[in-house]
């Protein structure tokens, strides 16, 4: 993933509600097997594996987060193992095609998290987090903050 790509989806999460950290997640796999694709075409394995581990890590963030309360959070998990087996699987073959059904998981997923997105009326999950405008960022006293948030 490219680093302004990084930046921005930094920023996005400094401003999302619960529900919008979701959707942003998801995104950030689909990024990621978009890219262990492209890896795999270019016969990159160690950058296609790579790729598929931030995958497979962004997934593994999503089950931590399941809300047992729910009787849904059942078939998530259990659909969140399945895509996880099917990386392992691509990682262990190098073989991309069996990326194909986790992908259109993970977008349906997203797809349906986006929708409940919209009636999420709970605010940003991080509490302090500073303004964006136009870019920049401003803390509480109207300082331009160059300190920011970075994914790994």
């Amino acid at each position: 993933m490219k680093p302004e790509l990084k930046q921005e989806y930094t920023r996005r999460i400094s401003q999302a509600s619960r529900t919008g950290i979701i959707v942003i997640t998801y995104e950030i796999a689909l990024g990621y097997l978009q890219d262990a694709r492209g890896e795999a075409e270019k016969n990159d394995k160690e950058a296609c594996r790579l790729e598929l581990k931030h995958a497979a890590k962004c997934v593994e963030q999503l089950r931590s987060v399941l809300n047992c309360d729910y009787d849904i959070a059942l078939n998530l998990m259990r659909l969140y193992d399945y895509v996880l087996e099917c990386f392992r699987q691509a990682d262990y073959s190098l073989d991309m095609s069996h990326l194909d059904e986790p992908e259109k998981i993970l977008r349906k997923l997203q797809s349906a998290f986006a929708k409940i997105q919209e009636e999420d009326s709970s605010g940003p999950m991080m509490s302090g987090a500073d303004e964006v405008y136009d870019g920049l960022t401003y803390n509480a006293r109207g300082k331009t903050n160059t300190n920011t948030m970075r994914l790994r």
